[in-house]
């Protein structure tokens, strides 16, 4: 199993780059990583930028991997991180801007993947929104990624439409408090992030690391 970490995006309407933010006293790109630690070992961050995969490097000691197609979005590095995964492997693919994003999500989706190798993908949804880049694919939607990068073709939720994908309801996550899809995207979403951990307190203790970094009172 592989997880691909997210952290190419120009994060124009943030106006800095997410994986940096503060939360709970260290960058969020260091939270993430924890909280995948216990479901997966082997883990690569998608950047482009040269000195940005240099710091991550040294920071997060995890290696890096540009895009093969720069410029199209999360299909180009689920793409780009799906290189070394076997065809019948699973690879998790996560975004960097997801600060409550809870180990409990992911295992309970690479555990569907898994017992059923006739599936593809498995994809949160929240009634007609779908979250692909807090999912899991198998290594052989690869091939089909290329051909639709080649085109310019490059919307995830069109990609997933030939998959044979189980579109998991979020209410199977409903008792994980904040939500783990909460997507920080917005200086305004930043600072009710830091409100949140001020009113419930953030911990790192040991239960926080074996499931996954969450909010307690």
């Amino acid at each position: 199993m592989k997880t691909i970490l997210l952290c190419g995006g120009s994060s124009s309407r943030m106006g800095r780059p997410k994986q940096w933010l503060p939360l709970g006293g260290r960058p969020l790109l260091l939270q993430t990583l924890e909280t995948i630690r216990p479901i997966c070992h082997d883990r690569v961050v998608i950047t482009n930028d040269p000195d940005e995969a240099v710091r991550i490097r040294e920071v997060a000691q995890v290696p890096t991997c540009p895009d093969e197609f720069p410029g199209q979005g999360p299909l180009a590095g689920l793409h780009a991180g799906l290189q070394d995964v076997p065809q019948d492997g699973i690879a998790l693919l996560v975004a960097c801007d997801l600060p409550f994003l809870h180990t409990e999500v992911l295992r309970d989706l690479c555990d569907l993947l898994a017992a059923d190798p006739q599936l593809e993908a498995a994809v949160p949804q929240e009634g007609t929104r779908l979250f692909p880049v807090c999912a899991v694919y198998r290594g052989s939607v690869r091939d089909r990624a290329a051909r639709h990068l080649a085109q310019g073709q490059n919307a995830l939720r069109k990609f997933l439409a030939e998959l044979n994908v189980a579109y998991v309801p979020t209410e199977r996550w409903a008792h994980l408090k904040p939500s783990p899809f909460f997507n920080m995207n917005t200086p305004q979403a930043y600072e009710e992030v830091l409100d949140l951990y001020k009113k419930e307190g953030f911990t790192h203790d040991e239960s926080s690391i074996s499931h996954g970094a969450r909010l307690r009172r």
